[in-house]
């Protein structure tokens, strides 16, 4: 649960170890004991010596309350207290310790630190190789994936792991927020009605994510220099390239955004059928166009059609 704190605090120490704002691609992979790593492209040339350093010296201090001993369970759980805004005690009535109380108690150690381990594998890879290639399409498979997605249970002894994992983590707290801290006798941080310990909608868990609350995939911000607007720009011309046209005359069309009381307004779900259409539509329009221009020059018309209609609907 504390990977991708360690993750940042890690880039962050890396950039204050090297000088200078370093770009970075990196995604989440769990290891066969459901681990989690990270697999990282960085910009630019950085020493393998350089880098063990910065890992031996990054870690992250989880400062939370103790959770060894359970207090609350089962049918005997906290119960809300409309007047005072507080969880109560089901037997005594007395109010449990807010979480900056339990803050104010701690000792002089932590919960828990996090540290990386002890495998660390680095290679240079030129632009334009193969090695390059590969590196990419190894990077960008996981775009698509759930973390436990990536290696499929398939004797009982992973399978037992797995189970044991995902009911370990239903009653972890995942977070401040988290009302598995009710479990434990201390109340959350920002305390409201309706918390039961085991039933967190935390993403951490998930047995999908085995305990990883942070995004999949991590990309710094200035890793290719242009906002959003400059990778729609760089689509939209590399499509008229593919299709040999001209840019559509913005001047032809007026937008505005449709309001819930038109005629033409859909609900959520139709909509997300539609953009699905739309999108297999301009694949296969696109693709055709794509083998029509292989043969001849005169693929103008085929493109036309299947790009005005992609314009329209995604500005």
């Amino acid at each position: 649960m504390a990977f991708a704190a360690l993750f940042d605090r890690f880039i962050q120490n890396l950039r204050r170890y090297l000088g200078y704002d370093l770009q970075y691609f990196a995604t989440i992979e769990p290891q066969r004991r459901l681990a989690p790593h990270v697999h990282i492209a960085l910009r630019g040339t950085v020493a393998r010596a350089e880098l063990r350093r910065v890992l031996a010296a990054t870690y992250h201090q989880v400062w939370w309350p103790d959770t060894s001993a359970v207090k609350y369970e089962g049918d005997e759980l906290p119960v809300w207290d409309e007047h005072t805004g507080t969880y109560l005690d089901p037997g005594s009535g007395e109010v449990l310790p807010t979480w900056d109380q339990a803050l104010d108690e701690l000792g002089d150690q932590p919960h828990h630190v996090a540290r990386f381990g002890t495998q660390f594998h680095a290679e240079g890879v030129l632009a334009g190789s193969q090695d390059a290639a590969r590196c990419m399409g190894y990077l960008t498979k996981y775009l698509t994936k759930q973390v436990g997605d990536c290696h499929q249970l398939e004797t009982d002894a992973q399978r037992a792991h797995a189970a044991r994992l995902a009911e370990a983590l239903r009653y972890q707290p995942c977070s401040p927020t988290c009302a598995n801290w009710l479990r434990y006798g201390i109340q959350p941080k920002n305390p409201r009605p309706g918390l039961v310990p085991g039933r967190c909608k935390g993403k951490a868990h998930n047995p999908d994510h085995l305990g990883y609350a942070g995004r999949r995939v991590l990309v710094s911000r200035k890793w290719s220099g242009k906002t959003l607007a400059d990778h729609r720009a760089d689509r939209q011309a590399w499509l008229l390239a593919a299709l040999d046209m001209s840019a559509t005359d913005s001047a032809r069309y007026a937008w505005e955004l449709v309001a819930p009381g038109d005629p033409d307004h859909m609900d959520h779900a139709r909509r997300l059928l539609h953009a699905v259409a739309d999108r297999a539509r301009w694949q296969a329009a696109l693709a055709e166009a794509r083998r029509r221009a292989e043969g001849r020059s005169d693929a103008s018309s085929v493109g036309r059609a299947a790009l005005w209609p992609a314009s329209v609907t995604s500005c």
